[in-house]
């Protein structure tokens, strides 16, 4: 028998160098798609006025959106058939025996209500009140109206208002 030559192990196939060279370009085209992408993004914010974002091309703005204040009108149940609640019971997290219908179609009615408090019309609060009291409310309630000046984040982390003042508590049967 001849003698065996030994093979050398660290030789690359056959068209491995072509490998790894298309795998370079293919790096070097996904680096530029996404370069290029970031650019787009960014520039269509400012290139076209008034117009935030072009799609596909995203600023991620998002969050520069939200706005530092907002404002909300709502009801505390405080009594229902003479039984008092404690604590008050937001509105939109009663229990179906005191609050009937739709909660969030409710919830435009009380904002409604809440702005023509605040505008002093008295013929279209009692219509309000009248709309609220008749279609959602069970029994005799007694409810209080309430606005709320906040800061989303800091209502979301510590469940503080920068205002909350009460606009009047009322009662289901009061009403004419």
């Amino acid at each position: 028998m001849g003698a065996v030559t030994p093979q050398p192990h660290n030789l690359a196939p056959v068209g491995g160098s072509r490998r790894r060279g298309s795998l370079r370009r293919l790096h070097r085209r996904l680096l530029l798609v996404l370069v290029v992408y970031f650019f787009a993004g960014s520039a269509s914010q400012k290139l076209i006025p008034g117009v935030d974002e072009i799609f596909p091309f995203f600023g991620w703005s998002l969050f520069s959106k939200v706005p530092v204040e907002q404002s909300t009108y709502s009801v505390l149940l405080e009594a229902q058939n003479g039984k008092a609640l404690e604590p008050a019971i937001p509105f939109l997290k009663a229990p179906d025996s005191i609050v009937a219908g739709n909660r969030f179609i409710a919830r435009k009615v009380i904002q409604k209500l809440g702005r023509a408090h605040e505008k002093g019309d008295a013929a279209e609060i009692e219509r309000l009140r009248r709309l609220l009291e008749k279609n959602y409310l069970h029994g005799r309630v007694r409810y209080e109206l309430g606005f709320e000046r906040y800061d989303p984040l800091t209502k979301w982390r510590r469940g503080e208002n920068l205002e909350a003042r009460s606009l009047g508590v009322f009662d289901s049967g009061d009403l004419p």
